[in-house]
């Protein structure tokens, strides 16, 4: 165990030395000194801050300020609307709002990362090659696993981990619960991705759900029952199912990838446990941070050579070794990367074969719709009506 750590601490000392190499490319000088507001939420990780620095010990004459703003998912617009910013990064839903409202510019990256396929949807503008925002980090739901025997070991299916909660002690945890807008997106991911499992056209490769009332009934009757006969442990947030899994010692729990980093050598160390590992979903919900261009900044052409230095492919292989999922294809064939996380394939599966939230001006809205009606119906055993078709249907009209 404390080779693996190790090696990640050498990895990311190697790589961070190579971006330095790398970026002495974004180096330039201005006449006059200047500061770019960087406006984001909080990173527990140090990543972010990390390549913050970078490029600031590059560009003394134009430094990036970050500027956290707390806040959810759901009002993520209305606090970054309320900052004077320079860079935005976004949630990946929010993208179609700011740029419906003219709150972020288009431009083309300079930088050669290549991007997965799904997460170039998310921010590409239709038809052309420019870019409403630049992905920053991806993210995927994934189910996580206790592993006690190494030549036992078997990666289950959704349903099958649902099956063998009914039949013995509860033994999975996710975000299947909600008590404020604080924790709604998690259970809106989560919910999303027990319908796919039972049903893949329930979301479209273009975000575009279902309005087959009958189809929502039946793909989620299986996590509607798990629920009302208490198989599973319902968190509310991710806080709340981390600490579900290590306190009771559970043996499956859906999560981002990035959470493996920070549980995995405390999981480890406690007897029965020989590895906690990643597998896919059958459908993961999409996600991740993308940088924009506020349209009210006066510096545009700077902004942009600081987005192409925070999301190329050198930023991009220094984000997973911190347990971030990367965005392009390079980060996943790193061979240095492939030797000290070997999570890094399923991660890539799962990125590829994972499904975008419906990407509409009014997600806020709907989101809270659909979290209103879901719980009503998983938690208090009320059914799913028309009526639930029509308001998702009239948030996304």
């Amino acid at each position: 165990m404390p080779e693996l750590y190790s090696r990640r601490s050498f990895l990311a000392g190697v790589l961070t030395a190579g971006m330095l190499s790398t970026a002495a490319g974004y180096f330039f000088t201005r006449r006059e000194s200047i500061t770019l507001t960087l406006a984001t939420g909080v990173d527990a990780t140090g990543a972010r801050a990390l390549l913050v620095t970078m490029w600031n010990e590059l560009n003394p004459d134009t430094q990036i300020r970050v500027l956290e703003v707390n806040s959810s998912t759901r009002d993520q617009f209305d606090k970054f609307n309320e900052t004077r910013a320079d860079i935005f990064n976004l949630d990946a839903i929010h993208i179609p709002r700011f740029a419906d409202e003219k709150k972020i510019v288009s431009f083309r990256p300079e930088n050669d990362i290549s991007l997965l396929g799904p997460i170039r949807r998310l921010c590409q503008r239709p038809g052309t090659d420019d870019y409403w925002a630049v992905p920053f980090n991806a993210d995927v739901g994934m189910l996580f696993r206790r592993v006690t025997d190494k030549r036992a070991d078997a990666e289950p299916t959704l349903a099958q981990v649902l099956t063998a909660s009914a039949t013995g002690p509860v033994r999975f945890a996710g975000q299947l619960d909600t008590v404020s807008q604080q924790t709604d997106e998690a259970f809106v991911c989560n919910v999303l991705e027990h319908a796919l499992a039972q049903d893949d056209a329930i979301l479209d490769e273009a975000g575009v759900l279902s309005y087959g009332l009958g189809q929502w009934r039946e793909a989620l009757a299986p996590l509607a029952t798990a629920i009302q006969h208490k198989r599973l442990v319902t968190a509310a947030g991710e806080a709340d199912t981390t600490r579900a899994f290590q306190q009771d010692t559970l043996r499956w729990m859906r999560h981002w990838p990035v959470t493996l980093t920070s549980i995995e050598r405390p999981e480890r160390a406690k007897a029965g446990t020989a590895e906690i590992r990643l597998g896919r979903l059958p459908v993961g919900i999409l996600g991740g941070q993308s940088l924009a261009i506020s349209a009210a900044t006066e510096h545009r052409d700077e902004a942009a050579r600081a987005i192409h230095f925070l999301t190329d492919t050198p930023a991009q292989k220094l984000l997973a070794s911190f347990g971030f999922a990367p965005t392009g294809v390079d980060a996943y064939t790193d061979a240095h990367l492939q030797d000290t996380l070997p999570q890094l394939n399923t991660i890539r599966y799962a990125v590829e074969g994972s499904r975008p939230r419906p990407m509409h001006p009014n997600y806020a809205e709907f989101a809270r719709i659909f979290a209103d009606h879901t719980r009503r119906h998983l938690h208090e055993n009320e059914p799913l009506t028309q009526r639930f078709i029509q308001d998702i249907q009239e948030a996304l009209r």
